[in-house]
């Protein structure tokens, strides 16, 4: 087998991977049964390596050589396995293309952010609520003794690593009367129990340390529903002067979500499902809308044709897979997470599963597309506590009127 035959076939592996992970992801952007996601999931990854195997056995004796090929020879299975792998990198390619591209809108007017590794903090009262005494001790609470425990302790794994981030944009419809208004996103803990109390304790004291004021949550809030006890001392802490709103998202949509809700709203949280409500300036500015959207997993999306085309519009959708339909809408920001940033992302390639149905093009950052402003929150942690080149984030978005320069 010659070395160009050799990278033909990685191509059209690679190709066939970008092709069947592409369809994977927009699979799971639809509501499905965990049972069927995982089928789908562990038969993707079975594919991946029998497409060569395919192929090369298909091909027989003539995968020596590429110069003894005739297009006429390929027979229908052929046919589709190159056609797939060929169209599959050239998806790659673009993807490629748009991840290395990417820069921030030009409403982006700063970004300040750090990194924290949680790993290496020292130890201060607030975060020694379960008996942290000393640094050791404390790295040993992170990580807790139920499930995918082993995946957050593999090397490198950066899930104990958090980027604060404060974010400024100008907005020609923001209200003046609102100048500097400030929102806190926070998305996707994931309670589960690999990664423990501790941790989410500590970020959600960065948190308040932000001093916003409003926080929203978008979603995903945990995956055992045993550890809903765990809100009252995270979240349940957290508070803004605007208030702390929140949706749910998919993976608290299979636990059944009545006391999950009840919860949040026991600690002073205010469900935003399918929901439009105005938040009143101090002085005599008109109000804020903000709009609250967990479809296509619960309830509708919410009905903003009684709201005045001038207020300005804020949505927190759970995916960005809502991004078509709030443009429409006039909205002019939308809080999203859901994708994780992908979790990891590769050199180069950037961001592979991505679940929605624009793929990896929404994964996490801001967007602009006229009339709409789009965040993508990386959340704070997932169902398997898993990250590469993928720190999980908190972000204060900072609101300004004015055009951007």
């Amino acid at each position: 087998m010659t070395w160009l035959t050799i990278g033909v076939l990685f191509v059209l592996s690679a190709g066939f991977a970008k092709m069947s992970t592409a369809v994977l992801n927009r699979y799971l952007a639809t509501p499905r049964s965990r049972r069927a996601t995982v089928l789908v999931e562990v038969i993707q990854l079975l594919s991946l390596p029998l497409y060569p195997a395919v192929l090369i056995y298909s091909l027989g004796g003539r995968v020596g050589d590429l110069g003894q090929f005739h297009w006429q020879s390929f027979n229908l299975v052929e046919w589709v396995l190159i056609v797939l792998g060929v169209v599959g990198f050239l998806f790659l390619i673009r993807s490629t293309l748009i991840f290395q591209l990417y820069k921030p809108p030009r409403c982006e007017v700063s970004a300040e952010s750090r990194i924290i590794d949680f790993r290496n903090k020292p130890v201060t009262p607030s975060v020694g609520s379960q008996g942290v005494t000393d640094e050791k001790t404390w790295r040993q609470t992170l990580v807790g003794p139920k499930p995918m425990r082993r995946i957050a302790l593999l090397p490198g794994n950066q899930q104990f690593s958090l980027q604060v981030s404060t974010k400024t944009y100008s907005l020609p419809r923001f209200p003046v009367e609102w100048d500097g208004f400030s929102i806190l996103q926070i998305a996707d803990t994931h309670f589960r129990g690999g990664v423990a109390r501790a941790y989410f304790e500590a970020v959600c004291a960065e948190a308040q340390a932000l001093k916003p004021d409003l926080i929203v949550f978008s979603g995903d809030l945990l995956d055992d529903p045993a550890l809903l006890d765990w809100l009252p001392v995270t979240l349940g802490r957290l508070q803004a002067p605007f208030g702390q709103y929140f949706i749910l998202g998919n993976h608290d949509w299979l636990l059944g979500t009545d006391g999950i809700r009840a919860e949040f709203q026991q600690q002073g949280w205010i469900d935003l499902s399918s929901r439009c409500i105005e938040l009143r300036a101090p002085s005599s500015g008109p109000p804020l809308i903000l709009a609250g959207d967990e479809t296509p997993w619960m309830g509708t999306h919410p009905d903003l044709s009684q709201v005045g085309g001038e207020f300005f519009r804020i949505l927190l959708s759970h995916t960005p897979d809502n991004f078509t339909w709030a443009r429409k809408q006039g909205i002019d920001l939308m809080l999203a997470g859901h994708t994780h940033g992908g979790q990891i992302r590769l050199p180069v390639l950037g961001p592979v599963y991505s679940p929605s149905w624009f793929g990896c093009r929404y994964a996490s950052g801001v967007f602009w597309l006229d009339p709409t402003l789009l965040y993508v929150s990386r959340g704070i942690s997932g169902r398997e506590p898993i990250r590469y080149n993928c720190v999980p984030e908190l972000t204060k978005l900072v609101l300004k009127n004015g055009k951007p320069s």
